[in-house]
């Protein structure tokens, strides 16, 4: 029996692997043994729903090794390597959050490095070798030694925990299989620490940027599609009116779903909501409309601006672990809700999300909010820094999103769409070729059968 251990350490893995035929390909193999690792601090939830007959759950305690210092370095210095826009503006931050002398020279320090060793392919392969010769934990080792996997999944291959497993698979010659979680990662994540024998993308577009920014070879990755979707495609939709009325919502009325940035992001929010309020008070849109507020899992906003009202119902999807909404899994059901809420949408609002990629699958139409309530911010405390974001301009510059700069744009562009729906709709069907693969509902299925033809291979 050959095994397979795959790293489950961010939030979203639940939903993008573990929630769709990815798992249940995998689990279904009877020639298959799955060892998942997961946070020492959700172990009992995994075990509880996913740990059955040859899957095992082993939790680590991966916050603590990411405090090690030859990893933490690592991890500075692969972010040192990539010159994009997050990275850019994260300095920025840092120094304004600071500003002191020492806080100036850091910023200067770090912005020539990553002009001078970006894009250096000799700098990577000292980087990368590095990895494999001073990154190691004694947890990790005993953990391989005793379930001793012929396969690594990867899941995420730019997260800082899977980078440890990715590095000793690596180190043991291990067949290593990485996966890029999201859109953005090529661009935010730092240098790719490993390079894994098989690399499974989303799209075109990662697979360019895997090539072109960490020298991943070509003949490496497979574009395989997003599992997730996988629900949004092929499971029914809760009918409209249990919807509407398990929401508390008015089935008569026009859906407008706002993604806020979440306090983590963003302090104004809240002005945003009010304007809202302000506009359906005053009457300045066209259709009776109510908003669905929903929160980030895993960086919620200050919504308190809202009170007894029914036309804003607020949302906090996912299941905590603590007071830290970093910790928030999303569930099966969560993923449903979540394609009941966009699918019933009418429009989608956002500030810095994945949410409006999500609402692509349904064709929604989609407001990005791009100023700060209110407030006049300068740029790197600004809402706008996100929008410049190297993934995100690509996907903007298509024109299926309408980006809004005041409250009268944002007005404006909620009544325009409510008037027209099907307005941008070309813009929208180019992001949905950049970004997607397929969406024929069977990505998951895809991927759990390229897992375990390559895992029963070896």
């Amino acid at each position: 029996m050959k095994t397979i251990l795959i790293t489950i350490f961010h939030p979203f893995i639940t939903k993008n692997i573990l929630n769709t035929d990815v798992f249940k390909v995998l689990s279904g193999d009877k020639n298959l043994r799955i060892i998942l690792v997961v946070p020492e601090l959700k172990e009992s939830f995994f075990k509880d729903n996913y740990e059955k007959d040859k899957v095992l759950v082993v939790g680590v305690r991966n916050n603590q090794l990411l405090e090690e210092k030859n990893t933490k370095f690592l991890s500075r210095l692969s972010h040192l390597l990539i010159d994009a826009n997050y990275p850019t503006y994260k300095r920025h931050e840092r120094l304004d959050a600071s500003d002191t002398p020492i806080a100036y020279v850091k910023f200067f320090g770090e912005t020539v490095l990553t002009k001078l060793l970006s894009g250096k392919r000799f700098i990577n392969k000292i980087v990368r070798k590095y990895a494999l010769n001073s990154v190691r934990h004694r947890e990790i080792v005993d953990l391989f030694d005793e379930y001793k996997p012929n396969t690594v999944f990867s899941t995420d291959i730019f997260d800082e925990s899977d980078c440890l497993f990715a590095i000793e698979a690596k180190r043991r010659k291990i067949f290593l299989v990485g996966m890029v979680r999201s859109w953005d990662n090529c661009y935010s994540k730092g240098l790719m620490r490993v390079i894994p024998d098989k690399l499974i993308v989303n799209n075109e577009t990662i697979k360019e940027e895997a090539i072109s920014m960490h020298q991943v070879p070509k003949e490496y990755i497979s574009i395989l599609g997003s599992p997730q979707y996988d629900i949004f495609i092929n499971n029914q939709r809760t009918p409209h009116e249990v919807f509407f009325k398990s929401m508390n919502l008015d089935p008569l009325k026009k859906l407008i779903t706002f993604a806020p940035a979440g306090r983590i992001l963003s302090n104004t929010d809240g002005q945003t909501i009010e304007m809202l309020k302000k506009g359906i008070d005053t009457g300045k849109f066209k259709y009776p409309v109510q908003f669905l507020i929903r929160n980030h899992p895993n960086h919620p906003a200050d919504v308190s601006a809202i009170v007894d009202r029914k036309d804003m119902v607020v949302e906090d999807p996912g299941k905590a672990f603590n007071k830290n909404p970093k910790d928030t899994e999303l569930t099966l059901s969560d993923t449903e809700h979540m394609a009941d809420e966009l699918f019933y949408s009418d429009i989608v609002m956002w500030v810095a999300t994945t949410l409006g990629m999500d609402a692509i699958v349904f064709d929604k139409p989609q407001i990005a909010v791009d100023f700060d309530g209110y407030e006049k911010k300068p740029y790197y405390k600004s809402v706008r820094r996100y929008h410049d974001e190297d993934h995100m301009k690509k996907m903007l510059a298509l024109g299926g999103v309408t980006v809004v700069m005041s409250e009268d744009e944002l007005i404006n562009a909620i009544n325009r769409y409510l008037v027209e729906p099907s307005l941008h709709k070309e813009g929208r069907e180019l992001v949905r070729k950049q970004q997607f693969y397929g969406l024929d509902g069977k990505a998951g299925e895809r991927i759990g059968q390229y897992l375990v033809t390559l895992a029963q291979s070896l």
